[in-house]
């Protein structure tokens, strides 16, 4: 993937230097590489598109590497100059199917970014991939509110259905737990027929999590929203890296997690002693 983003990125610096830059409103520098002339985002609308963020010559973050494009509401022009993002300013100016980069120079931020050090600009080199109207998006307010309901509504549920595996597992009377050479052990409720989790996925997981004595110390359900994982990149417990990977898209399933894949002799006070076995109840929603 990084290999092809290189070449991506060689292609936008080969048009850079090919085409006159032009500025925008408030100052940033601009390369229309693709101009369509077609509808532009409004003020309410939002504008769905890719974007790497490129030093010189090296592509440094990209939006593809999430398997999702990236949304932003376009907002009024009442902010100052200069407040407003470079990419949002930019994707005022595009249209659908355009490709445009905008540039941002390093100095303009209180200290150089990371893989910036060198470089005199950020290059945003943007894609909009599609308009999404006010209507559409209230729409899909309205949708994911109700569905934000009715995952509030299953967290009593799902904690009851927990407390009552938790019970069998105490009891060694759970059947079909499997075990991994970690010692992380995992139960399936309900196998999913989506995506495998790997460790390049963006994984969203409802979870339920307790202790080995039947408190709650923390669910996404409460929040009625799964959580965003990254997964493999160790930005969660060792047990959530290694157990998502044993799943794929839609299963249900129950992981325990010993000490040492958890938060280990330090613990997570005050709901979480040192070296305390985990349990967690997870639900596999989307696979990136």
């Amino acid at each position: 993937m990084r290999y092809s983003l290189f070449l991506f990125a060689l292609c936008f610096i080969w048009a850079c230097k090919t085409e006159k830059a032009k500025m925008t409103p408030s100052g940033y520098q601009y390369i229309h590489h693709v101009q369509t002339n077609g509808q532009k985002p409004q003020v309410g609308e939002e504008a769905v598109f890719t974007v790497d963020i490129r030093n010189d010559s090296m592509v440094v973050n990209s939006t593809r590497d999430q398997g999702r494009p990236a949304r932003v509401l376009i907002p009024d022009g009442s902010q100052p100059a200069r407040s407003i993002s470079p990419i949002v300013e930019a994707l005022t100016l595009m249209s659908v199917g355009d490709s445009l980069t905008v540039m941002q120079s390093v100095d303009s931020f209180p200290r150089k970014p990371p893989g910036f050090e060198t470089s005199k600009f950020v290059n945003y080199d943007i894609v909009l991939e599609s308009i999404t109207s006010k209507e559409e998006i209230e729409k899909e307010r309205a949708a994911q509110l109700a569905k934000m309901e009715a995952s509030k509504l299953r967290e009593a549920t799902v904690g009851e259905q927990t407390q009552g595996i938790l019970t069998k597992y105490k009891a060694n009377s759970l059947e079909n737990v499997k075990s991994t050479a970690s010692g992380l052990k995992y139960y399936i409720i309900e196998e999913g027929t989506g995506k495998q989790v790997t460790n390049e996925s963006m994984a969203s997981v409802h979870y339920y999590g307790v202790t080995t004595d039947g408190n709650m110390f923390d669910n996404s359900f409460k929040a009625g929203r799964p959580f965003p994982v990254p997964v493999g990149q160790g930005r969660v417990i060792r047990g959530w890296d290694e157990g998502l990977q044993l799943l794929k898209g839609g299963t249900k399933a129950v992981l325990f997690i010993p000490g040492e894949l958890g938060y280990g002799a330090a613990g997570s006070p005050p709901n979480i002693g040192p070296n305390a076995e985990l349990v967690f109840y997870v639900e596999i929603t989307e696979v990136n």
